[in-house]
């Protein structure tokens, strides 16, 4: 056999990591303390709000603070004083936004087809103030409710004439059919529509609307759905969510906070301050409620740092109201009828309260069941969509 060739293989040096002698790692440590030591004035700064302002040449430094909004949708346009703010990305349905410069500030919630929602808050330095809004649609969505359907659940509704424009003020959420030539016979029952029927039955006065007990001359009422109703000796009439409750008196309507300072919403409270502060920062009915003449300690609690207030007066825009309960899966919201139509307000009055208007009408009734809006009008009976659709 021939000789075979023995090849060597070199295999590659592992690189040498040489350890950085002390003299240099004290030098190292030195240097890197210097830098955290200069650094650590202005990682304060920057953690308790205040930020350089190159703008005003008067001010070298500016305090700074937050708001946290939160929104029935993120389809909506935020704008803090004019300047839009950007879609938040880790929060579903709120937008926090920081480093904004104490004092007043505007801040609105807008969409071309919703009513725009408009606060203007105190930002203090350090401080993140909330504010929840709320956007309806400008025109109705409802979801009709008929006597008789389809096969296939379609409403459909029996119509003496053809010109007859029904819903001409809302949007259908679903198809149906008009007609004056299809026999009921042909149709199904639609049991929905006994029950809508019965919740506005005459024969038990709970059940009647605001409007009909009026003309009635019958004492103003709550119609009693889902939650418990009782009269006082005043002729008081309470709604209750949760700690808060819904009392009609002296012809206005007062959402009232029922557990003493224990997670109070945060609109009831402001900071500790005088009349006129106060009247400054969140308007003069705010702090009349806490410092005028009808204050009492019945009806407000002080703290260390904040004053809180245990009513709120809801605002009925100088109208009567009709009938009144919480909005649908809300405790800050309440729906108000008024003499014309139905609308939805915040009990939230620090500046003003928002108040948008939900299906307009002089001449309809309302129920309010599990936690859905019924309308009655026309001897139709619908049902008002409170959810927000997105695109």
């Amino acid at each position: 056999m021939g000789d075979s060739k023995k090849t060597k293989i070199i295999m590659p040096k592992e690189p040498q990591i040489e350890i950085l002698s002390y003299k240099r790692r004290q030098r190292l440590f030195q240097f890197l303390v210097l830098v955290f030591l200069i650094a650590l004035p202005a990682m304060i700064f920057y953690t308790t709000g205040y930020r350089l302002n190159f703008e005003n040449s008067d001010s070298t430094f500016i305090t700074t603070g937050g708001m946290y909004v939160t929104t029935d949708t993120l389809e909506v346009d935020v704008y803090v004083d004019e300047k839009q703010v950007e879609k938040p990305r880790l929060f579903r349905s709120a937008y926090y936004i920081q480093n904004i410069e104490a004092g007043m500030h505007r801040i609105v919630v807008q969409k071309s087809d919703l009513h725009t929602w408009v606060k203007e808050l105190p930002v203090d330095p350090r401080i993140v103030i909330e504010a929840s809004a709320f956007n309806m649609p400008v025109k109705p969505n409802i979801r009709p409710i008929t006597e008789f359907t389809t096969a296939d659940n379609q409403p459909v509704f029996m119509m003496a004439s053809s010109a007859v424009n029904v819903f001409a003020k809302a949007t259908s959420t679903v198809t149906f059919i008009a007609t004056t030539t299809v026999a009921s016979s042909s149709l199904k029952t639609n049991e929905e529509y006994i029950f809508v029927d019965s919740l506005f039955g005459t024969s038990s006065l709970s059940r009647r609307s605001a409007i009909s007990r009026l003309l009635d001359e019958v004492d103003r009422f709550r119609f009693a759905t889902t939650t418990d109703t009782q009269s006082t000796t005043t002729k008081e009439v309470i709604v209750k969510k949760g700690d808060v409750r819904l009392v009609y008196k002296n012809n206005d309507v007062y959402a009232v906070w029922q557990n003493g300072l224990n997670n109070i919403p945060y609109y009831y409270c402001v900071g500790e301050s005088d009349f006129i502060s106060t009247s400054e920062r969140f308007g003069e009915h705010v702090a009349e409620a806490i410092f005028g003449q009808d204050a009492s300690i019945n009806t407000v609690l002080f703290e260390s740092d904040r004053v809180c207030r245990l009513e709120v007066k809801l605002n009925r825009l100088g109208q009567d109201v009709y009938y009144y309960d919480f909005f649908p899966n809300s405790s800050d919201l309440v729906l108000l009828l008024l003499s014309d139509g139905l609308y939805v307000t915040e009990i939230d009055d620090r500046a003003w309260q928002n108040t948008q208007l939900l299906y307009p009408g002089d001449n309809f009734e309302v129920v309010v069941e599990n936690d859905i809006i019924y309308i009655k009008e026309d001897d139709s009976y619908f049902e008002i969509i409170t959810e927000i659709e997105t695109e």
